[in-house]
């Protein structure tokens, strides 16, 4: 597969930067991706047992689907879901 072709695959659907003062975000995101050494506030996602408070190293990613995210310190990116 041409990645450049797959938009999705490219991370061109963009995404949302939180961090503690944007509070609880909503919406879509396949991805959290952290920015700098963060601690994930309240989730909601399709992941099992995912706990309030886990701590992400710089540049780390966990994939899902996550229909809210916080940020307790630091700082992610969730990116945008693409729905077919």
């Amino acid at each position: 597969m041409n990645v450049g072709s797959n938009r999705q695959l490219a991370g061109e659907h963009g995404g949302q930067y939180i961090d503690p003062s944007t509070g609880t975000v909503t919406g879509n995101f396949m991805e959290i991706q952290a920015t700098q050494a963060s601690i994930l506030g309240a989730v909601a996602s399709n992941i099992t047992g995912l706990p309030a408070g886990l701590t992400m190293v710089a540049g780390a990613s966990i994939y899902g689907v996550y229909t809210s995210v916080a940020v307790a310190s630091g700082s992610v990116i969730a990116y945008n879901r693409k729905w077919v």
